[in-house]
């Protein structure tokens, strides 16, 4: 999601306006003359300018977000600036690792995902590397493997092939296997609400102690409900939209 949506939502939520963003970053920067001013954080959230290392340390501040994921936010923002199209954009930064899991699972070696779980644009890049045969792997691991994280790695490459074919297979599982459900809500949490994996757990785990962001985290969820290349978030986004539903429109004022 573009950085410049990630500081609009966030901002939101606190219920400021774009001058006092920027009156906080000012503050934050010792600068109480107002720099950066309103028209930057327009800019910023229009997508016309990707903010600077500087300004990404204050907005982590104020705004109560990771330095990382904002800069990681940037960085795929800079990406696409360059031109860089989808998949070449992502190989710049996961092509190595992808490269590396997809000649295991071509090679029947479960062990690199048995490890830690992967991100979301590694496996996007493993999943454009994968062949007919290598789909077979997965889909047995996904079903039958020894641990969670063996199996979530599995179904997070096969739920972003090319075609989205196997999305019902993804689905059945994620339905099925709670530890699996659990690691994919948690990383889609992660990585779609700007938390850490320590609060996406408990975010994932218990959607209604959340109630005063709910807001916040359906508009987040709403957009990766309708992500064309991944159905596994397509169908954590939709459960917890499901599960914040009724607190939607109750947060206070």
């Amino acid at each position: 999601m573009p950085i410049g949506q990630l500081i609009h939502d966030l901002r939101t939520l606190k219920q400021w306006t774009q001058a006092r963003l920027a009156e906080e970053l000012a503050v934050s920067a010792g600068d109480p003359s107002g720099a950066p001013g309103r028209d930057a954080v327009k800019r910023w959230e229009t997508g016309k300018v990707i903010p600077g290392k500087h300004w990404i340390e204050h907005l982590s501040r104020v705004l109560g977000v990771t330095t990382g994921q904002l800069e990681a936010e940037a960085t795929l923002d800079r990406v696409n600036r360059r031109a860089f199209l989808g998949l070449s954009g992502l190989a710049v930064t996961y092509g190595a690792l992808a490269s590396e899991m997809a000649a295991s699972i071509a090679g029947r070696d479960p062990v690199p995902l048995a490890r830690v779980q992967t991100t979301h644009g590694a496996d996007i890049i493993t999943a454009s590397l994968t062949d007919k045969a290598s789909t077979a792997n997965l889909r047995q691991w996904m079903q039958d493997g020894d641990v969670p994280i063996l199996r979530v790695n599995a179904a997070g490459i096969l739920a972003k092939l090319f075609g989205q074919g196997h999305a019902d297979q993804v689905a059945r599982v994620l339905t099925h296997d709670e530890e699996v459900r659990h690691l994919y809500l948690t990383a889609v949490t992660s990585r779609v609400c700007a938390v850490d994996w320590t609060a996406a757990g408990r975010i994932a785990s218990q959607p209604t102690a959340y109630a005063p962001r709910a807001d916040f985290l359906a508009a987040r969820f709403a957009r990766e409900a309708l992500n064309p290349r991944d159905s596994g978030a397509r169908w954590c986004s939709s459960v917890m939209l499901r599960e914040l539903s009724p607190m939607i429109g109750r947060s206070p004022a």
